[in-house]
């Protein structure tokens, strides 16, 4: 599904403070939904979407909330949006991960770039609860356009507007089209390929997208799964940084 993160989709849901012992430093197997209400009860970060944790185990491990909270989630899409302070603000599970679903191409470091397992760190621009990010968008003949893109994990795809075709030299006669579901209903989308995403220096291949009629995206783009899903995420609200970790 194409479009923005509506703001009441990351709406707190409540914790009840659950007493247990303090957590072993060694790994062991633990009911996922349970010691993730207990971590947010003892730190104070709010968690959206734990309905996918139903009879699900994880991996307990070590005594920091950040690493804790990434080892549950290990085998789950998820956003973990950190506080200005180094701490959690939130947890967002979005479903259990879903290998093969998102074109695993390898991401090499290029040009003397970082190493391929190296964290991805980039600022965004934030308006309200939303951020963006500049990219640059690698069309044929490794030609590339900067664009600032809206981070959408409820975007499948990449999506841009249909008036970059022509600029990233993309033959129409490649996009095959479909019908697509938006948060404005459903339309008609060019769907494809493209060369690569850089992000700062990272280049991230063969990224499926979907172009969109300009009026329909309001002339923007939405850095959506096909880029998204191949890392795990973080966004920090108060430095307005945008992590990406290898899985």
């Amino acid at each position: 599904m194409f479009g923005p993160i509506a703001a009441g989709a990351l709406a707190a849901l409540a914790c009840t403070p659950v007493c247990a012992p303090a957590a072993a430093s060694e790994a062991r197997q633990v009911d996922i939904a349970t010691e993730l209400a207990r971590l947010a009860a003892a730190h104070g970060f709010a968690m959206t979407g734990d309905e996918h944790l139903v009879d699900s185990i994880g991996r307990a491990e070590g005594d920091e909330p950040l690493r804790r909270v990434r080892m549950l989630l290990e085998d789950f899409d998820h956003i973990i949006v950190q506080d200005g302070r180094g701490g959690i603000e939130r947890v967002i599970v979005l479903g259990a991960a879903t290998p093969g679903a998102v074109p695993q191409q390898p991401v090499v470091a290029v040009d003397g770039g970082p190493p391929p397992d190296a964290p991805i760190e980039l600022p965004t621009i934030r308006a309200g609860s939303q951020h963006s990010v500049r990219v640059a968008l690698e069309g044929e003949s490794g030609r590339r356009l900067a664009r600032l893109l809206l981070i959408d994990t409820g975007a499948d795809t990449l999506v841009l507007p249909a008036s970059l075709i022509e600029p990233l030299g993309i033959d129409p006669g490649a996009l095959a089209e479909r019908e697509v579901q938006t948060a404005n209903g459903r339309t008609r989308a060019q769907t494809g390929q493209l060369p690569a995403v850089w992000l700062g220096a990272r280049r991230v291949p063969n990224v499926a997208v979907a172009f969109l009629a300009d009026e329909k995206l309001g002339n923007a783009g939405l850095l959506g799964m096909s880029v998204l899903g191949r890392y795990q995420l973080t966004i920090d609200d108060q430095e307005n940084r945008l992590t990406l970790t290898s899985r």
